[in-house]
């Protein structure tokens, strides 16, 4: 099931953000979606002046080889490297494009005639093109031992120094419009190319990425049939070639599927997409609803995220609030699809939104914002329609274990969540949880519910169910957000979400959990020797 799923994430992200009809403050910018593919390792391999082969990881070598041993840290990144490829889907002019990307390390020195004081950057460089001309690199049926090259020919391209990734996409999509609004020639170009060959025992792809200026004059040497094999004589990068064909051919989707006959849950949820991609929402509705009739699409939150969307395309806004709020109820536990969760509420604001719910619109989007969603679209959208709005804490509750509260009653939040707190501290986790459930089903006060979060996400660390801690915490900090909570609890929650981040072997964002701790005031020695010893 996993497997499942996380072919379609990144794919839903930018399905369910088609066609958005907000407006915004400048121009309705083209909306890229999140990362739909990626390629982080390969090996670089550049033959030397000395008539010999070296490689590196990530990195192209440099061809004088009295370079490639220099301890200078300049040529220590190769003739080439990167650390990251990445490709986004946008839609442009009803098209579909990517965004292919490309991190990498550069820097400078402050003393460059002696190559002293070197100051590390992080650079990524930004092509926009057709989608269709990755199926030219890679065409279905791809003859072994043939170099092929592509022109992407690209709408827009740009380099970023230092760049902020909570900005990249805003970035990205300014340039796109601004492109498209002036009729500009993009300046920078970038040609693939790529040779699959079978070697070492095992399928392999060699690839090259040149970036050259946008004239014909420097690209079309490259392109000519007679050079396509010399581009790899001396220099180029190596993957297996499954990875590599995962990586460019993302969007591979079985087009059978779109007549064949579905037998399995899996099968209409595959074919829904389709249709849904397609543009055919009438048919993605009724596969989707099929999916819904089967474990565990029944259950799977993308399953009625997709349908609203389709259902709201199709003008069936009645129905796709009711998808939404079946999607938002099934909250995952998997931190993978947390963002695509949180870019559904944004979503059903914008739904509300295009249906004059202004109140219920702002509600989504504070909420989205709150509980960690980096959107810049969002962001404008709150500042230009929410300014006189007040939020109050998020209005969606996760769905809450099933116990009997007949004999209860709302004032009895209270005793259930000292009880939960006493169970807490004598150790009884599981009777804790039980008891914390049990109070929030009775809609607790406002200033109570984030410390009830906090409790019962500790609860949940201490039995080791990580993944739920992490809600837990999440929509404990949300609730902080409405300004009526005891900010001195911050610390801990921060602190606990970082070690249900370490024990699931989220280091990067256990580190920034921990750095939010020591900031809203942890001054537990023996937690802050630990914090250091794991984010040196």
């Amino acid at each position: 099931m996993k497997k499942i799923l996380s072919l379609f994430v990144n794919l839903f992200v930018a399905a369910i953000l088609f066609g958005q009809p907000v407006e915004r403050t400048i121009s309705n910018l083209p909306i890229i979606s999140d990362v739909k593919s990626s390629l982080e390792l390969a090996t670089g391999y550049a033959l030397q002046d000395n008539g010999e082969w070296i490689s590196a990881q990530n990195r192209i070598p440099y061809k004088v080889a009295d370079f490639n041993k220099s301890n200078k840290t300049y040529y220590k990144l190769g003739s080439d490297n990167f650390e990251l490829l990445e490709i986004r889907d946008v839609m442009v002019r009803n098209e579909l494009y990517v965004v292919f990307t490309i991190q990498y390390k550069t820097g400078w020195y402050e003393f460059p005639i002696l190559m002293e004081q070197w100051h590390w950057q992080d650079g990524l460089n930004y092509f926009v093109f057709k989608a269709s001309k990755l199926k030219e690199l890679l065409p279905n049926k791809v003859d072994w031992d043939k170099p092929y090259i592509i022109n992407t020919d690209a709408l827009c391209s740009g380099i970023l120094i230092d760049f902020d990734m909570k900005t990249l996409n805003s970035t990205i999509a300014y340039n796109i419009q601004q492109t498209l609004d002036n009729g500009t020639i993009c300046s920078h170009n970038l040609l693939i190319a790529v040779w699959s060959v079978e070697a070492k025992g095992m399928q392999l792809s060699r690839f090259r990425l040149i970036q050259t200026m946008n004239k014909k004059k420097f690209y079309t040497p490259y392109l000519e049939e007679k050079n396509r094999a010399k581009l790899f004589f001396s220099r180029y990068y190596e993957a297996d070639y499954p990875t590599f064909r995962a990586f460019i051919r993302y969007d591979e989707i079985n087009p059978t599927l779109a007549t064949t006959d579905p037998k399995t849950g899996e099968d209409w949820f595959k074919r829904g997409v389709y249709h849904y991609r397609a543009g055919d929402f009438t048919q993605a509705i009724s596969d989707l609803t099929e999916a819904a009739k089967y474990c565990p699409f029944d259950r799977f939150f993308m399953t009625y995220a997709y349908r609203a969307n389709a259902r709201e395309q199709m003008g069936d806004y009645s129905g796709a609030m009711k998808d939404y709020d079946k999607a938002i109820s099934l909250k995952p536990a998997e931190k993978e699809y947390y963002s695509a969760w949180l870019m559904t509420i944004y979503n059903r604001g914008v739904a509300k939104f295009n249906v004059k719910d202004m109140q219920g619109a702002c509600q989504d989007w504070h909420t989205a914002s709150q509980m960690g969603l980096q959107d810049a679209s969002m962001d404008e959208n709150i500042k230009a329609n929410c300014k006189n709005f007040t939020y109050t804490g998020p209005a969606i509750l996760p769905t809450a274990v099933e116990v009997s509260t007949a004999t209860l009653n709302t004032s009895d939040y209270r005793r259930l969540y000292f009880e939960g707190m006493a169970k807490y501290q004598s150790g009884s986790y599981a009777e804790a949880v039980q008891n914390l459930d049990k109070a929030l089903e009775l809609k607790p006060d406002l200033s109570i519910i984030p410390s009830i979060y906090s409790y019962r996400g500790a609860s949940k660390l201490k039995l080791s169910d990580y993944g739920r801690a992490i809600s837990d915490f999440d929509y404990c900090l949300a609730y902080m957000g409405s300004g009526k909570a005891d900010n001195s609890i911050l610390k801990t929650v921060y602190y606990n979400r970082g070690l249900a981040n370490f024990f699931l072997g989220n280091q990067t964002e256990a580190c920034n959990d921990f750095s939010k701790a020591i900031r809203t005031g942890l001054l537990d020695q023996e937690s802050l020797n630990f914090i250091e010893q794991i984010c040196k």
